[in-house]
């Protein structure tokens, strides 16, 4: 194994110990003494890839994130936008619902980016990111003629609201079918 592999799979270490002990004690109550334990690791060798607590979240939060950007990234290159958008919706809602674990850790966050300027600025990127690929994709149905939307905008960033609101509907509703979930959300939003 190469040296980048082993830096890869301790960072990979890490921010699993760094997820299991945020969501156990929240994160006031963790401690990096906590993480290190957890990730097999000297308290110094986590201070070698992360500066700080914060940080681990920070970056926990983006490793997190990637399969959402992959999914958006897979749905745009659909050839068709409204399908690609039922793509995206079908995978999000069975990504979030089977993984109650990182969704907690997710809202976890939220509540921390409150008080944390800089987990607050990624959020903020990623909802720019989020917002600009549900407007990007319903322009893009309008101009194949695949809708007649006036305003793609509005329903971008309305989608992006209700796709979250629909996770913490399922997951507080488990009996629901996701499918039978995405397939509604679907046709309200995918005219």
């Amino acid at each position: 194994m190469t040296k980048k592999q082993l830096k890869e799979l301790r960072v990979e270490s890490l921010l699993t110990a760094a997820v299991e002990e945020f969501l156990e004690k929240g994160y006031a109550g963790a401690s990096v003494d906590a993480i290190a334990k957890r990730a097999g690791v000297s308290k110094g060798g986590v201070y070698h890839h992360f500066p700080n607590k914060e940080a681990l979240l920070m970056e926990a939060n983006q490793k997190l994130s990637e399969p959402v950007m992959e999914m958006a990234e897979r749905a745009y290159l659909n050839s068709s936008a409204m399908e690609g958008l039922r793509q995206y919706i079908q995978e999000y809602l069975s990504y979030w619902v089977s993984r109650p674990r990182e969704l907690s850790f997710f809202f976890l966050s939220m509540s921390k980016s409150l008080e944390a300027p800089a987990l607050m600025e990624y959020y903020r990127e990623y909802v720019q990111q989020s917002t600009a690929f549900f407007v990007g994709m319903f322009q893009k149905a309008v101009e194949s003629g695949e809708s007649d939307l006036t305003d793609p905008e509005a329903y971008g960033i309305s989608l992006m609201g209700a796709l979250d609101g629909v996770v913490s509907y399922a997951m507080i509703h488990p009996e629901e079918d996701i499918q039978l979930l995405a397939e509604r959300c679907g046709q309200v939003w995918l005219k």
